[in-house]
């Protein structure tokens, strides 16, 4: 096999990894968006995106946008890949967010071999902040790749990740994001330990805000069971809500559970009458002043919620207020995000009262090494990482020898 990364060996988000059997079969694994909106552009392709269709399939690892972003520019000729429920995120939050949508998609099932000609691919459950992500086990010409897609081991489904790698075995090739190799922190918060950090801040005030995303869903656990310690009501934006019941498991909150309701913002009484009846009308009857009649609730938001938040404090629903933070610091540098914080203020979520609380949705050293541990692999090349070099040299200290410097567009022999 032959491997080239068409995009991500020196930036975070919107990698594109080419495999190419002996026999000239090629797939592609993830088609995403670029992080920094400065240089969001759509990759152009001969054979993905346009001409005629070279690339036999695309696997998709999980539902964040720098993954599956960009897959209704793919030619329709080609078959993409995409677990079911991965699935159901990614058409729910383009559908939010004004994005077209790929909808001939095939379904990608955990443990089940997927025969693309004479490439064999396998996707493993891993533990991410994406509901339901996936390694991808590659087999072909005698050959085995692991692309790791985003990982880690620190989140709710830990053990899980430590039962795929023992699954998966031995591979030649190790294709894995670097995310965390270039950052101070080696050890991250479990979800556990946010959970309890959580209750504390759940005790000292009344109303907490909770800007996190809506698909991170172990993080929505962790609130919902900070809420239920600390007998507050537990409310989600309609956005949430929708993503939260389409999941359909018991373990997560959707509105009608005990003491779970939902709010639906001012921006959406614009929405046309086909959109409230799909995704606004089931949640009506969630909708309940009650909610906030003791003034002890904790409630995700979004930025575009300011006039949501007006309108609770000209009710006096917000008297001891905070706002958690939990997402990457790098987002506060946004202007849409220093705005939201200043204009906050006038409703009593001052600066003191925010505050951060957050895990990494990456792998831990402590996770990386697991992978040689477990898989023992030949060869590892490094992607989605902010700078190769230093990745490359903090990486040789965990794998030795074995890590390969690779370049955008290497032809890489395996």
């Amino acid at each position: 096999m032959d491997v080239r990364i068409l995009k991500g060996t020196n930036q975070i988000g919107g990698c594109i990894t080419e495999i190419t059997s002996n026999k000239g079969t090629k797939i592609i694994i993830d088609f995403g968006e670029d992080l920094d909106d400065d240089k969001k552009e759509i990759p152009s392709i001969y054979g993905l995106t346009k001409g005629s269709s070279k690339y036999k399939a695309v696997f998709i690892t999980h539902s964040h946008g720098d993954h599956i972003g960009l897959i209704n520019y793919i030619l329709d000729t080609i078959d993409v890949y995409v677990e079911p429920i991965s699935k159901k995120i990614y058409k729910l939050t383009n559908t939010f967010t004004h994005k077209k949508i790929r909808f001939n998609t095939k379904n990608m099932n955990f443990n089940e071999e997927i025969k693309v000609d004479d490439i064999k691919v396998t996707p493993y459950f891993v533990d991410h902040s994406a509901y339901n992500s996936s390694m991808l086990l590659i087999e072909c010409d005698g050959k085995r790749i692991l692309h790791t897609g985003d990982y880690r081991n620190h989140g709710l489904n830990g053990d899980r990740f430590i039962e795929s790698l023992r699954e998966i075995g031995n591979v030649d090739m190790l294709i894995i994001e670097g995310t965390t190799l270039t950052r101070k922190e080696k050890e991250y918060d479990s979800e556990e330990t946010i959970k309890n950090k959580a209750v504390e801040i759940f005790e000292k005030y009344d109303q907490v805000f909770i800007l996190q995303s809506s698909t991170n869903i172990d993080r929505i656990k962790d609130f919902y069971e900070a809420s239920k310690h600390t007998n507050k009501n537990f409310i989600e934006d309609i956005f949430t809500a929708n993503i939260t019941k389409s999941l359909d498991d018991s373990t997560v909150p959707i509105p009608g559970d005990k003491s779970v309701y939902t709010w639906i913002p001012c921006k959406y009484n614009t929405k046309s009458i086909n959109f409230k009846i799909k995704y606004i009308y089931p949640f009506l009857r969630f909708k309940k002043q009650g909610a906030y009649r003791y003034k002890k609730y904790a409630m995700m938001i979004k930025t575009s919620m300011v006039e949501d938040i007006e309108k609770l404090f000209n009710k006096d629903y917000i008297t001891n207020p905070c706002l958690i933070y939990s997402m990457w610091e790098g987002y506060k540098e946004k202007e849409s995000m220093k705005k939201f914080f200043h204009k906050i203020e006038e409703y009593g979520i001052t600066k003191d009262r925010i505050i951060n609380l957050h895990t990494s949705g990456h792998a831990s050293i402590e996770a990386i090494r697991m992978l040689n541990d477990y898989l023992k692999p030949k060869e590892i090349r490094i992607i989605h990482t902010e700078n190769q070099q230093e990745a490359y040299k903090v990486s040789k200290e965990i794998f030795g020898n074995k890590v390969k410097v690779t370049f955008d567009l290497e032809k890489i022999e395996i």
